[in-house]
């Protein structure tokens, strides 16, 4: 006994339906693939900011570090005059 021909047209449409929903899919994820994840984009842009401001402080606290450094290391002599010359202003 060969199948009805509804049967045999609702295999087809099923077939095509499967086949379209996973080329859809496919499409979507080839699309969320190749697209820019913009959260991972703004929090780089944001690490990088935070990055650029330690910076700045690193190289505030070296000439900070390098001046404590030097009056530390000058002779006692050399401060005093240093400092006079300072009040003198």
């Amino acid at each position: 006994m060969p199948p009805e021909p509804a049967f045999i047209i609702g295999l087809i449409c099923g077939t095509i339906a499967t086949l379209l929903i996973q080329w859809y899919g496919r499409r979507k994820v080839r699309q969320a693939t190749l697209a820019p994840d913009l959260d991972a984009r703004r929090g780089v842009e944001l690490l990088d900011g935070e990055n650029a401001r330690r910076i700045g402080q690193i190289d505030r606290l070296q000439d900070r570090l390098a001046t404590v450094e030097r009056i530390v290391t000058d002779s006692a002599h050399g401060l005093d005059r240093e400092i006079e010359s300072l009040r003198a202003r």
